[in-house]
């Protein structure tokens, strides 16, 4: 149950899943699906899936920070 307090993030956090799975699936992914260049030493489709994981997880952190603020005190 979200109080008063809490912002709802609901409608971006969809956006963004959809977008993250999109450019995991066949059409967008195919464009970063290379051997070459290397990039860090992995090839540039692997170096994209740990690149969308790491995004993912920075963009999921914030979401959380956003709707739950002050780390769980109210005033």
């Amino acid at each position: 149950m979200a109080t008063s307090r809490q912002r709802k993030v609901t409608r971006p956090y969809i956006i963004f899943v959809v977008v993250m799975f999109l450019l995991m699936i066949f059409p967008l992914y195919g464009l970063a699906n290379h051997v070459f260049p290397l990039v860090l030493g992995l090839p540039f489709g692997l170096f994209w899936v740990i690149l969308l994981e790491l995004i993912a997880f920075c963009v999921l952190c914030f979401f959380y920070r956003y709707e739950y603020g002050n780390g769980g005190k109210h005033e």
